[in-house]
């Protein structure tokens, strides 16, 4: 009885403590092909309402620059991720236009300790199955605010 009695008032404590969507997410993304190994550093910033999901993504160039967009998309009920770079996020330090926009396909993992964001990416274009149509992978972690 004891026993249940602990289960059932630390419970509320475990729900609480799942790790959410929204905040900072940081990994590598791949170019050259979801078979390729060269990868780039990059962040994503997501918040969430409700199902809407909005952010920025942070993707830094060979040459050290980095690549701001803006995010849009939606959070489905099994935890699928659609995201869409809605704009360029340029500023006086940051004048490099994309040559392209993506699109995200990414599966949410919550966990307590190592949250998880893993997925594809690839080329906004009419060319849905061109060869030469850009794509590749991503793997993120979410990022844990200091004092945490």
């Amino acid at each position: 009885m004891k026993a249940f009695l602990l289960l059932l008032l630390s419970l509320p404590t475990v729900l609480f403590c799942q790790t959410s969507l929204d905040g900072l997410w940081e990994g590598t993304m791949t170019v050259g092909g979801i078979y390729s190994n060269e990868a780039l550093p990059m962040q994503l910033y997501i918040t969430t309402e409700g199902g809407e999901v909005t952010g920025r993504s942070y993707v830094t160039l060979p040459d050290g620059e980095i690549l701001r967009m803006d995010l849009s998309g939606y959070l489905y009920g099994d935890r699928s991720i659609q995201l869409v770079e809605v704009s360029f996020a340029g500023d006086p330090a940051n004048d490099i236009m994309p040559e392209f926009n993506r699109q995200y396909q990414i599966v949410y993992r919550p966990d307590i300790w190592n949250s998880e964001l893993r997925g594809y990416w690839q080329e906004v274009t009419d060319l849905t199955f061109s060869d030469g149509r850009r794509m590749g992978r991503m793997t993120l972690s979410k990022q844990k605010r200091d004092g945490a």
